[in-house]
């Protein structure tokens, strides 16, 4: 014979002075024990139940007539409520742990703990099913006792009440009602002095995983009527899951319990008992009633074979039903089961009213059928139905399908991109969003055609670039006081015209070295290591100048990679923002001289990393990441006269005089090739490629350089200034599926008129375009490019097509 060993039915009477428990449990297993009732507990009880109405007072509480006499308003009730029920309670408690309880509660504590080790990760609880008689110790708060504390269970054990009379058996619900939603009828009663606006909202909140029926008293109703109306409503011939009911209700042990219905209309259970009766064989197994003193109640309705009822043992206060009600709902929306959603909603009173409703978390309580399963509201998806309706249209699929398509190829790409700097550009001019006109942080020594002409330099001495004219430029920038500069040149073979210019160079570096300069060598990255200035040449040595490789992609900034170490391979604008940063910040740099003996590159980023400030440009500059891998982005749409200085190199040359270039000590300084097709890589590889389309909206120049790239990127790494692009692919999935919500609540309204059709587009084209000047100001305020062209086509191609006609998806 299959049983449950860790169900108990735990009975207390009490005869006289004397109280005898039983508990029994599994095959037969019972154990017996005669404890003597506290006299004193009667009259603590009756002190609390005192303090606990004088301080709710009669006029709050769901339910017709409350005892008690005059009360005094000098008396703090609040206080006097605490205080009795601290003395009530430790009393209860004393009792209840005494020594003659003791097998009783061991039992009880032993088979948890058994349970816990034969069912780890399994938390099913042990449940005892308290019967108590006389109705005097069922006013008792049983469900404090906690019973396996001081054994220190781990188990957790569920005190739930039964009633000592039940005549008829409990029946499972036929499997068809398993199949729907669950059904809540809710009855409204008597409402005088109350308000239900709040155990209605409640209960609305349980409508999108169940079906909700109201029904009560309405004005100039009869008497007959409304029973008629409330009997055929719990009669209901689809049958019902839980029965609600807010109002005032009575103790009555005659009839069962009373129930307010109306004003001055009261129904008895036993009145309504055949309508109960049916609404049990089709199904109905929870009755919840949100009013007072419901003992009678569940009492009768347990008898009647209901499997649960959730009651109030005494008066209540409107408020606390209500803040009970709102938290036992949340529970079963969440689909905790009854007995787990009591006990949220009591431990809430308990936790969070404490002070505001003392006691009310003493009153509420669940009985049951020692035969019953907890009910829970179970999930119920029509997941066939909403994967149809989730599913894209014909024309959304075309739409779809092609906005991913374009999103993925980089010739649409770089057109969509150049369109949004344009955009980007015009609205940081129209809404004077434009950087400050001060200084930028990097200076760009161009060798323009004029520097060509005015130096005399030939052809032949323009592949590879004259060093000795570069020779000059360190000079010049010395003079001036730069403390960095970047050379966007890669000197890796000797040069022979002119012959000097090897010599004439590294002399050159040697004094900017011996002056305190920093100086960043260009170099291009291979696969495994940079490929740079050869030491051999004699130009310069590793142990005191620096190297960055110049490689970039067009439109992204290019970072360190996270993966390897910068001391192998670092990002020239990096490393000169780096240096700029950390030289004012850091006393511990190591300063760059001709008779340093370790490599230089090596030192700096050992020191930096080992003693940069916490906080400050230098930290926030090191903590500079790619987020998610997202490359960031070189901003065009920042005017190019805010990111740098461009001075030509021949007047840098030509008048070397710090009062004509003050702000240069303070600059980035690089060093790099102009836009004259004759210069660059080499000989027809001009060091430019097209300017982008916002460039050429501030300057109408046709290319931008290789020196005017790195600029843009030693700025942004200098002013922490990295946008980072959302991918379209991402923003188009976002977007179809608001769209598609969008779109199904369109479907679900009646056809439209022509006037709410218009109206209807004219929305959806403002949507777009309040989400088009959105993104271009998150750009500025957040430096996050959010794509606005493939996602808004994407909404407009859900969105519009459903104001056409009504469609049944």
């Amino acid at each position: 014979m299959k049983y449950n060993s860790h169900l108990f039915n735990l009975k207390v009477q009490k005869i006289e002075q004397t109280c005898l428990f039983e508990l029994c449990w599994g095959q037969g297993q019972s154990l017996t024990q005669q404890v003597n009732y506290p006299t004193n507990l009667t009259l603590l009880y009756q002190e609390w139940r005192q303090a606990y109405l004088c301080f709710y007072q009669s006029k709050h509480m769901r339910g017709r007539t409350v005892g008690g006499g005059v009360v005094k308003l000098t008396v703090d009730w609040h206080a006097e409520v605490v205080k009795a029920e601290t003395k009530l309670m430790f009393e209860f408690h004393r009792w209840l742990r005494g020594v003659e309880l003791y097998e009783i509660r061991a039992t009880i504590a032993q088979i948890s703990q058994k349970l816990v080790k034969e069912n780890p990760g399994v938390t099913e609880a042990v449940k005892v099913f308290l019967t108590c008689a006389p109705i005097e110790l069922d006013r008792f708060p049983w469900e404090a006792w906690e019973i396996g504390t001081e054994f220190a269970s781990a188990g957790a054990i569920q005190i739930i009440r039964a009633p000592i009379n039940i005549k008829a058996d409990t029946e499972t619900p036929q499997k068809k009602q398993h199949q729907r939603r669950a059904r809540i009828l809710a009855i409204l009663g008597d409402d005088t002095g109350l308000n239900f606006q709040a155990d209605k909202e409640a209960v609305q909140s349980l409508l999108r995983i169940a079906e909700v029926e109201f029904v009560g008293w309405q004005p100039l109703q009869t008497a007959t009527e409304v029973i008629q109306q409330i009997s055929e409503a719990i009669a209901c011939e689809q049958g019902w899951d839980v029965l609600f009911f807010a109002g005032h209700s009575n103790e009555s042990e005659m009839t069962g319990g009373e129930l307010g219905i109306a004003p001055g209309i009261s129904i008895s259970i036993n009145e309504i008992a055949p309508q109960l009766s049916a609404a049990k064989k089709r199904g109905l197994q929870v009755a919840i009633f949100n009013s007072c003193s419901g003992l009678n109640i569940a009492d009768s309705l347990i008898d009647l074979g209901f499997s649960q009822v959730v009651v109030m043992r005494e008066p209540i206060h409107n408020r606390v039903a209500q803040e009970f009600l709102v938290r036992f709902l949340q529970g079963l929306a969440k689909h905790l089961d009854v007995y787990e959603s009591v006990m949220q909603a009591r431990q809430f009173l308990r936790m969070e009213k404490s002070h505001t409703y003392p006691s009310s978390y003493l009153v509420p309580s669940l009985f049951c059928h020692p035969g019953a399963t907890l009910f829970r509201i179970p999930p119920f998806r029509r997941w066939k139905q909403r994967l149809r309706q989730s599913l894209p249209t014909y024309i959304e699929a075309i739409a779809l399908a092609a906005s991913l398509t374009l999103s993925v190829l980089s010739p649409v790409q770089e057109v969509l991109l150049d369109t949004r700097m344009v955009a980007q550009s015009v609205y940081r001019k129209v809404t004077a969003q434009i950087p400050s006109a001060q200084a930028p942080p990097v200076a760009l020594i161009e060798i323009d055609a004029e520097s060509i002409y005015r130096a005399g330099l030939p052809n032949s001495q323009l592949h590879p670039m004259n060093r000795s004219y570069i020779g000059k430029l360190i000079d010049s920038t010395r003079k001036l006081n730069a403390s960095v500069v970047g050379l966007d040149f890669t000197f890796d073979t000797p040069q022979k015209d002119p012959p000097s210019g090897d010599r004439d160079l590294g002399t050159a570096v040697r004094r900017a070295v011996d002056a305190n300069m920093w100086l960043i060598f260009g170099a291009i990255l291979e696969p495994n290591r940079e490929i740079g200035t050869n030491e051999a040449i004699g130009i310069n040595k590793w142990n005191w100048t620096l190297q960055g490789y110049t490689n970039s992609y067009d439109y992204l900034v290019e970072m360190p990679d996270p993966q390897q170490d910068c001391r192998q391979a670092c990002p020239i604008a990096y490393l000169m923002s780096l240096v700029q940063t950390a030289n004012p910040e850091m006393k511990e740099l190591p300063k760059p001289q001709t008779n340093r003996v370790t490599n230089l590159r090596a030192q700096l980023l050992d020191v930096i990393q080992q003693k940069h400030p916490e906080k400050g440009n230098l930290a926030a500059l090191l903590q500079l990441r790619s987020p998610l891998g997202l490359q960031p982005l070189v901003d065009f749409s920042l005017p190019p006269d805010r990111v740098y200085t461009k001075i030509p190199a021949w007047k840098l040359l030509e008048n070397p005089d710090i009062n004509k270039f003050p702000f240069i000590s303070k600059q980035v300084l690089l060093i790099a090739t102009g836009n004259d097709e004759r210069l660059g890589i080499a000989a027809g590889q001009p060091d430019r490629s097209p300017a982008s389309p916002a460039t050429a909206y501030w300057t109408h120049q046709d290319w931008l350089t290789g020196g005017e790239f790195l600029a843009y990127m030693t700025q942004h790494f200098l002013t922490r200034h990295l946008v980072i692009p959302i991918p379209d692919i991402w923003m188009i999935g976002v977007a179809a599926i608001i769209s598609k919500i969008t779109a199904l609540l369109l479907y679900e309204k009646s056809d439209f008129s022509s006037k709410q059709r218009r109206q209807i587009i004219a929305g959806s084209l403002g949507i777009v375009l309040i989400y088009s000047i959105v993104g271009l100001q998150i750009y500025i305020s957040a430096a996050v490019l959010v794509p606005w062209f493939l996602p808004s086509a994407v909404f407009l191609a859900y969105v519009l097509p459903a104001t056409r006609k009504k469609h049944h998806v």
